[in-house]
């Protein structure tokens, strides 16, 4: 069922992408000259924006050089001079191969643009395990016959990364864009770790307050635990309970489909 939600989502958010159209955006261009051109922007890239005129109907092209600032009159957010940006995303991760768990997550990035196509920001992750029964190590016994009860007591709370992220817009953020980011951290409450996480998603321009996100990424997170054991295993470790246990280390890979806000 988890298969067919996550691939439906896929789906639809690809969809959703290749049904974004380039629209024509309102605005009014202020001219380094004083000059003010309020029209429609039908083109733009890095060097030259396109817009026609509302007055005489004749299209203009204008360098950078001559642009002062640009004020879009479709009340979004105006990404050429917005530069604190924040993100809240919630997803859902499956995981790949052995041992494979499952979780629901929460992650925030908050940082600074430093052009409207670049982003740097640090964020904190809330990411709580579901454990998928007979998968090594979350559910394990003594004896190795998974008996269904945890291993390492700490794999009852969640994962707590922190981390950088980094993001390239494709697009000026005040359109429709796709995007590329890469959050690398680690995780030091309840579990120590490192963590990795690439991602690509399409970002939707919504209004002046905020704006969509949909993203799939892939996720790394490596974690040290205690594995429990009889006392004669080589190089066990008595704890204070007496208890005896191996330091061992594992890495968890998943796939992972996200939707959030901007702001």
């Amino acid at each position: 069922m988890l298969k067919k939600l996550l691939l439906a989502t896929l789906v639809a958010a690809t969809a959703l992408c290749a049904s974004a159209e380039k629209k024509p955006s309102k605005a009014q261009i202020h001219l380094r000259s004083g000059q003010v051109v309020t029209g429609t922007i039908t083109d733009r890239d890095e060097r030259v924006v396109t817009i026609t005129n509302d007055a005489d109907g004749v299209s203009y092209h204008y360098t950078m050089d001559e642009i002062n600032y640009i004020d879009h009159l479709t009340k979004k957010k105006n990404y050429d001079t917005s530069k604190f940006r924040g993100f809240i995303d919630l997803g859902y991760s499956m995981g790949v191969g052995e041992p494979r768990n499952d979780y629901w997550l929460v992650e925030t990035s908050f940082g600074y643009a430093f052009t409207p196509r670049t982003y740097l920001g640090a964020g904190v992750a809330i990411h709580n395990f579901k454990e998928v029964m007979k998968s090594f190590p979350l559910y394990w016994d003594q004896s190795g016959t998974n008996a269904g009860r945890h291993n390492d007591p700490a794999w009852r709370y969640p994962f707590i990364p922190f981390y950088l992220e980094g993001r390239y817009s494709f697009m000026n953020e005040s359109k429709h864009t796709p995007f590329v980011s890469m959050k690398v951290g680690g995780t030091f409450i309840n579990h120590k770790g490192f963590f990795a996480s690439p991602t690509l998603g399409y970002h939707f321009a919504t209004n002046e307050f905020f704006s969509f996100n949909v993203g799939v990424c892939y996720e790394l997170q490596t974690a040290d635990y205690k594995l429990w054991c009889s006392g004669d295993s080589p190089s066990a470790i008595k704890d204070d309970t007496g208890k005896t246990y191996l330091k061992k280390s594992q890495a968890f890979h998943n796939l992972c489909i996200k939707v959030g806000v901007e702001f």
